[in-house]
């Protein structure tokens, strides 16, 4: 059942801080193997920079009229809320199996190989109509204590990588303008959590704009510190790798005690199950229903077809892990389709204007 209870605003973006953790978990392959850590670091600052954009027009709607885009289409233009929900509702299917995909493909190929991904994928979607049905104000809520297991996580990953530090070549800005590009593209993918914050801020209350720069910037350190202990302390063997911060829990060791790999794996899956739970709460929204039961199984299954057609054909796998179509689409559902709304619609962006 929904619990339709304002909450505070820093507990959402603290769980989005949570989610856009995936994006660097699951980095495999994505970067330049050639360039070194400024010009990463660039990257990260440069993509984080266009992230924040992209919450401009949720964040303009949510402090002048008080509302969450859904909200405001379904009480200004209620003719036009099934066309934005069939949109979004793709939206959200898309950008569920962009994640769930490498998750499920470093579950299988890292732990237990004899587990088939649609399994895998079963389970977790299945954990995450559960927190959906609940709602947000659940989900939010059980994101601070996984906060602080993400920062145990992240002390033993990097703490147990010290003694392998090794400052070379790692810190020379090298890279192509090429390569500066598909770099920062990689990291403007976070900008997802954009959507949901335009979809969910409406259960907020005491919102303020510091708060998404909060966020961003600790999304930022976060990358950052990966990023340096690949770098220096893997180096050119961790760009060899499929999953290169899973490599960097498996060297990780204190005294004799060596690998906390599944200290990564509780990391990333709590990562996954926080963003397609948090999606299948926005497809709520998007249909105007928060937390019916039936709609949030339907879109799940929707997610498990699709990912399990992605799992078998590669040609389907290939497009629904392409990181600039994500960024695109993304683009189009955090900017181009509420900004044309308020600009088509003539919103007035003033809280008397819609009731409130």
């Amino acid at each position: 059942m929904q619990t339709k209870v304002a909450f505070s605003a820093k507990r959402l973006l603290l769980t989005l801080l949570l989610c856009s953790c995936s994006v660097i978990l699951l980095q495999s392959f994505d970067l330049s193997p050639r360039a070194g850590f400024l010009f990463h670091l660039i990257c990260i600052a440069v993509g984080l920079a266009v992230s924040f954009l992209f919450f401009i027009p949720s964040v303009v709607i949510r402090v002048r009229t008080g509302f969450d885009f859904p909200t405001l289409v379904h009480r200004e233009s209620p003719r036009l809320s099934p066309f934005i929900a069939v949109f979004y509702g793709a939206y959200f299917v898309y950008t569920a199996v962009f994640f769930l995909l490498p998750y499920t493909d470093m579950f299988c190929k890292k732990y237990f190989p004899e587990t088939s991904p649609c399994f895998v994928a079963a389970l977790l979607l299945i954990s995450c109509v559960y927190a959906a049905a609940k709602g947000t104000n659940v989900i939010t809520r059980f994101g601070i204590f996984l906060f602080v297991f993400a920062l145990i996580a992240n002390v033993l990953m990097m703490g147990g990588s010290v003694s392998s530090l090794s400052f070379g070549s790692g810190v020379v800005l090298n890279g192509t303008a090429d390569e500066l590009f598909r770099g920062a593209l990689y990291f403007v993918t976070p900008a997802f959590i954009a959507v949901i914050f335009g979809f969910l801020s409406g259960f907020t209350k005491n919102f303020r704009l510091r708060q998404v720069v909060l966020t961003l910037i600790l999304t930022g350190v976060k990358y950052a510190a990966i990023m340096f202990f690949v770098c220096f302390a893997l180096g050119a063997y961790a760009y060899r790798q499929e999953y290169q911060t899973f490599v960097l829990s498996r060297v990780a060791h204190f005294g004799i005690y060596s690998g906390i790999e599944s200290v990564y794996l509780a990391l990333t899956t709590m990562s996954v199950f926080l963003i397609v739970s948090l999606f299948l709460c926005c497809v709520g929204k998007s249909v105007g229903q928060s937390g019916v039961l039936k709609h949030i199984i339907c879109f799940a299954a929707v997610i498990f077809t699709l990912h399990t057609c992605a799992v078998y054909l590669r040609p389907v796998s290939e497009l629904l892990t392409d990181t600039a179509v994500m960024v695109g689409f993304t683009f189009i559902a955090a900017v181009v389709v509420p900004c044309a709304y308020l600009i088509f619609g003539r919103v007035r962006l003033d809280k008397k204007a819609v009731g409130a």
